[in-house]
C-alpha cells in the first residue's frame, strides 16, 4: 500500500512521534461513508501538527498525520466497530491496519534506537460549557505512561512526556492531568489508538485533547505550538 497517498509520514531524529488522526480531509470516493460514530473533523489539528513539526530546524521527530476525512475512516476506533469504517470495505481496513502498524514500527524503531519513546496523539474537542479544562490528557490513567520520571511524585511530575507537557501547557491553559477520574476526563481518557500502548515497555502515549476555541485563533493556536514544542525539548533533556 503506498502509505503517502492516505498519510504524511516520515521518520525522525528524536524519541517524540507526533500522531494527528482526525484531521484529514480527502474523501476518496472508493471508500465508502461510516455507517455509525462521529464525523466531525478536528479542525486545524493538521495544520498545528505541521507547525509542531516545522518548529524542529537541525532535529526531526516522527509523525504521522492522517489525510483521510473522518467520515471516511476513524483510526480511534477498534477495527471491529462499524465506527472505524464501513466494514464492507477491505481499503478502509487496510488503512486502518496501515496507521497502526505503522505508529507501532515507529515506537519501536525509537525505543531501539533511543531506548524510549513518547507517543503525543493530538486530537480536538468542543468544550460543552463553562469550567471545562482547556486541554485533557488521555492515558488510560497513567497505563500508557511506562517512563517515570520521579517515583516519589503522585501528579504528572512522576511521568517523563506527561510532566512536560503539563508544566509547559499549563503556563497558558487550564488542564486536566487524566490521572484520576473527573466530571471531565472519562470521555477523553484515551482512545484505542493509545490502548494500543497500554504497558507497552519504554513507550508512553498521551492523548492531547484540544478546546475548539484554541484550534481557531491564531495567537492561541501560537502559544499551544509553542508550548508543546518547548515541552518536547525538555522532555529530551531528561535522562533516561
Amino acid at each position: 500500500m503506498n502509505l503517502r497517498k492516505y498519510f504524511e509520514i516520515s521518520p525522525g531524529s528524536l524519541p517524540i512521534i507526533l500522531s494527528a488522526p482526525h484531521g484529514g480531509y480527502k474523501r476518496p470516493k472508493v471508500i465508502p461513508d461510516k455507517q455509525a460514530g462521529q464525523n466531525i473533523v478536528d479542525k486545524n489539528t493538521y495544520i498545528i501538527a505541521k507547525q509542531i513539526i516545522r518548529s524542529f530546524k537541525d532535529s526531526s521527530i516522527y509523525y504521522l498525520l492522517n489525510k483521510i476525512h473522518r467520515s471516511k475512516v476513524d483510526f480511534n476506533r477498534p477495527p471491529r466497530s462499524n465506527q472505524a469504517f464501513d466494514q464492507s470495505s477491505d481499503l478502509a481496513r487496510n488503512i486502518h491496519f496501515a496507521y497502526h502498524d505503522q505508529l507501532r514500527r515507529f515506537a519501536q524503531e525509537a525505543v531501539s534506537t533511543y531506548g524510549r519513546a513518547l507517543i503525543i496523539d493530538l486530537h480536538g474537542f468542543t468544550k460543552p460549557k463553562n469550567g471545562y479544562p482547556d486541554i485533557i490528557l488521555g492515558h488510560v490513567f497513567g497505563n500508557t505512561l511506562d517512563l517515570l520520571q520521579n517515583s516519589s511524585e503522585d501528579n504528572c511530575d512522576k511521568y517523563w512526556g506527561c510532566s512536560q507537557l503539563y508544566q509547559e501547557f499549563s503556563r497558558f491553559f487550564s488542564l486536566d492531568d487524566g490521572l484520576r477520574i473527573s466530571n471531565f476526563n472519562l470521555g477523553y481518557s484515551g482512545g484505542y489508538i493509545t490502548q494500543q500502548f497500554y504497558n507497552v515497555k519504554k513507550v508512553s502515549a498521551i492523548q492531547v485533547e484540544v478546546a475548539k476555541y484554541i484550534r481557531l485563533n491564531y495567537e492561541l493556536t501560537s502559544k499551544f505550538v509553542k508550548a508543546c514544542t518547548k515541552a518536547i525539548i525538555n522532555s529530551l533533556l531528561i535522562e533516561d
